[in-house]
């Protein structure tokens, strides 16, 4: 059972994140109804005046003599293949650290990013849906890029022709991977962020939980504008820069991750390295904004940075599970931050590899963060689903302890502790409260006769009329060997005699089916207003007066013998 509760969190997390994944893929598969061209055959190219001919756009390193400087100029210009009659002819394109012209035949009929360049201000890649003329077959189609920064560019992403609305829904289709693990990633964040910032002050343990949500939120932005896949979206010449600012904040987000989620024993080393790092990110954002050192010119620090964390983070998580010092919370955490340090890793190598020229790296780039980002956001929820199924015990647990502090073992009626922590209360209240004082007859004599398995089923017998006849009433409760109380805290309007007296008709329907003994009681009451300035004490004592004149009563009209 304990297993099968343990594995629950996971189990769970895992579904959740499948359905919603399918869910989000399904909406995200779109129809096509035209056709769709990627432009990769020959085109001439042109570098600072240099001219080649039959060159693809992703062979262009091939031509340049040296790295592109700021305000170099590439074009290139082949003829637009006709398609057939299209509603909204546009060319999907990838421009990479640049500005760019878009020429039909000598006409422009595109321009974006000249402000930013000539202002030497961060332009960053971003895909363009460009508009054509409705006769663009068999035209010549002319892209100038002018370079906004060193090394902006040295191969390309060969465009594509279609119906503007097939291309963007081609556009989302193949990239629904990542769309789908950002959009979970963020949802789930803020998501979680929200609910845990409710139990930070009071729950200090939770504080990983919310450094982990935020860090969802930051990854699910970075993997999103890391692919331009917000450019269809949200058009923005920025989303290079949110790229860059989400990217740089991995490297503090990991630290805090490991510092709250685990026990560190060289914390003053670990806060040290913790703090160098996140320094260095700061000063990376100080040079872009104070001093127009663009972020990608630092890449080379943050990937150096990058690397000297993860050996660092590595180093504490292994070294805190060999020594089993470790929460399952704090297992669960470090197990999804080490699939995507890993995942990161890996896509290091493969944007060193990519920086090579090496073809088809794009599609593992994408499957190999993806994953990373995956197991991550999913160790989280497996984290959250965690917290809630303990907490729930715990909660279960704490409700079961109470119960048994505050119930009778025989009856499981409220004991002696809990009727004086509600008679405490009552001293507070300033509405009219009765007091039921209530004692079995003859329960001595039972116990002699028959022996005191049957004098606790009597006992028993009647905490089961004493609950079906008052529970929608007050409290009732076992306070001593034969002796009863109930409560009614709100008695305004309340005929007691009449329960009384459905509680007795009770005991008789008893007597006549299970005749072995008599059952009966004396009882007795008061109220609040009849004593206005007593403690319930008082109150209390009133009624048990005139229980013990009742039992009198009884004594000598039926012989029935007092206290027996």
């Amino acid at each position: 059972m304990k297993i099968k509760r343990k594995l629950l969190p996971y189990i769970s997390a895992v579904v959740i994140a499948i359905f919603v994944s399918i869910l989000i893929n399904i909406c995200l598969v779109c129809d096509e109804k035209y056709p769709i061209v990627s432009m990769d055959w020959g085109y001439k190219l042109s570098i600072n005046g240099s001219v080649f001919k039959n060159v693809e756009p992703f062979d262009i390193y091939k031509h340049l003599d040296r790295r592109l400087r700021y305000g170099d100029v590439v074009t290139i210009s082949t003829t637009l293949p006709d398609l057939g009659e299209l509603p909204f002819p546009a060319l999907l394109f990838r421009s990479r650290y640049s500005a760019l012209e878009v020429y039909v035949d000598g006409k422009m009929i595109y321009d974006f990013g000249h402000e930013l360049v000539e202002k030497r201000h961060f332009i960053g890649k971003m895909y363009h849906f460009i508009p054509l003329p409705y006769d663009y077959a068999g035209k010549k189609i002319t892209i100038k890029m002018i370079a906004g920064e060193t090394d902006a560019f040295s191969s390309l992403v060969a465009p594509k022709i279609g119906n503007q609305p097939d291309l963007e829904s081609r556009f989302i289709t193949e990239h629904r991977m990542i769309i789908t693990t950002g959009m979970f990633l963020i949802v789930f964040g803020i998501s979680f962020t929200l609910i845990t910032m409710f139990f930070m002050i009071n729950v200090p343990d939770i504080r990983s939980f919310n450094v982990g949500a935020l860090f969802c939120v930051n990854l699910g932005f970075w993997i999103m504008s890391y692919y331009n896949v917000l450019s269809p979206f949200i058009y923005t010449p920025y989303e290079t820069q949110i790229e860059y600012l989400t990217l740089y904040m991995i490297v503090p987000f990991c630290y805090l991750l490991v510092y709250f989620a685990q026990n560190i024993e060289k914390k003053n080393f670990f806060i040290t390295i913790a703090g160098i790092s996140s320094s260095v990110v700061l000063v990376l954002y100080v040079l872009h904004f104070g001093f127009n050192i663009h972020l990608r010119e630092t890449i080379l620090v943050y990937h150096l940075t990058c690397v000297v964390g993860f050996f660092v983070i590595s180093y504490f998580i292994l070294r805190n599970v060999i020594k089993k010092d470790i929460t399952a919370s704090g297992k669960i955490q470090m197990f999804g931050l080490v699939a995507f340090a890993i995942a990161e890793l890996i896509h290091l190598i493969i944007y060193v590899l990519d920086s090579s020229h090496i073809k088809n790296s794009y599609i593992l780039s994408i499957i190999t963060i993806d994953t990373g980002c995956l197991i991550f956001v999913m160790c989280q929820l497996a984290n959250y689903m965690l917290f809630i199924t303990e907490s729930y015990a715990q909660r279960l647990e704490h409700a079961s302890l109470s119960h048994l502090a505050y119930a009778d073992g025989l009856t499981n009626l409220a004991n002696r502790a809990k009727t004086d922590k509600v008679m405490k209360d009552l001293n507070e209240v300033t509405t009219d409260y009765c007091l039921i004082s209530i004692d079995l007859n003859g329960l001595k004599l039972v116990n002699d006769d028959f022996g005191h398995p049957s004098g606790d089923r009597y006992i028993k017998d009647f905490a089961k009329v004493l609950t079906a006849t008052f529970f929608d009433e007050g409290l009732c409760a076992r306070i001593g060997g034969d002796e009863f109380m109930v409560i009614i805290e709100d008695a305004i309007g309340k005929d007691i005699d009449a329960l009384i007296g459905r509680m007795n008709s009770a005991l008789n329907v008893m007597n006549a089916l299970y005749p072995e003994y008599h059952r009966s009681v004396a009882t007795g009451y008061a109220f609040k207003h009849e004593l206005p300035n007593a403690t319930s004490h008082e109150v209390y004592l009133l009624a048990d007066e005139r229980m013990y004149e009742m039992k009198r009563k009884m004594h000598e009209e039926l012989g029935i013998h007092n206290r027996l």
